[in-house]
């Protein structure tokens, strides 16, 4: 995945590459956080993320009474996070089950 970041003066790309055997764990993962979490109201802060050996994450966190979902590219990087609508996780489990399917 690819993400490119432009500021006032340069522009960088940020990349995350999942390793085979992790494609199929990241997509059962949206789907539970999908389908178990995201749906659901919290009392305070919460936050679920999924990681990648390489540091690629997914996730969301509950903040003012709604959930706001990401994906970060680069784990040690505040610059590669990519925030999202709940309802476009549904295009990345479109892409990711792409790509698995190019990977057999």
């Amino acid at each position: 995945m690819e993400y490119e970041t432009l500021s006032r003066y340069s522009t960088d790309s940020k990349i995350a590459f999942l390793d085979q055997d992790e494609v199929d764990g990241l997509i059962r993962s949206i789907n539970i956080l999908k389908s178990k979490i995201l749906n659901t109201t919290r009392d305070s802060y919460t936050e679920v993320v999924i990681g990648s050996r390489s540091g690629f994450e997914a996730g969301g966190y509950f903040e003012g009474g709604k959930w706001t979902t990401f994906i970060k590219l680069e784990r040690f990087d505040k610059e590669s996070y990519v925030f999202m609508k709940p309802e476009d996780f549904d295009r990345l489990l479109e892409l990711l089950q792409l790509a698995k399917q190019r990977l057999v």
